[in-house]
């Protein structure tokens, strides 16, 4: 939650509105060796597979500078966010173990021009 409330406090977060309902967020810190990086990107259940997480993800790329970076990350299992990546141009760049057990975290990088 602290997070959350960071990035909203710096005006890093992007919430996607849905007739008043938030059908997503997504928040942005630069705690990653100075470099943006997506750390939350949260669809709501009933908003799954409508390009909501792909237009967070694109309103965050146009705010940052050309040329630049964008990292992030998600966990071996989450298939869902690993295609939104891969869609958006992201390529993974590294793994670590150890964060959860059993499910590595996979990062990966969108060079943006």
């Amino acid at each position: 939650m602290h997070e959350i409330t960071q990035a909203v406090n710096e005006g890093h977060c992007w919430v996607c509105d849905a007739g008043g309902v938030v059908a997503g967020y997504a928040t942005l810190h630069y705690q990653f060796f100075s470099n943006p990086f997506l750390g939350l990107l949260i669809t709501g259940a009933d908003f799954r597979r409508q390009g909501i997480g792909s237009a967070l993800v694109n309103a965050i790329e146009q705010t940052l500078p050309k040329p630049g970076k964008l990292f992030t990350s998600t966990n071996e299992s989450n298939q869902p966010m690993q295609a939104l990546l891969h869609k958006a141009g992201f390529r993974p760049t590294g793994r670590v173990e150890g964060l959860d057990d059993g499910d590595p975290e996979i990062f990966y990088l969108k060079i943006l021009s």
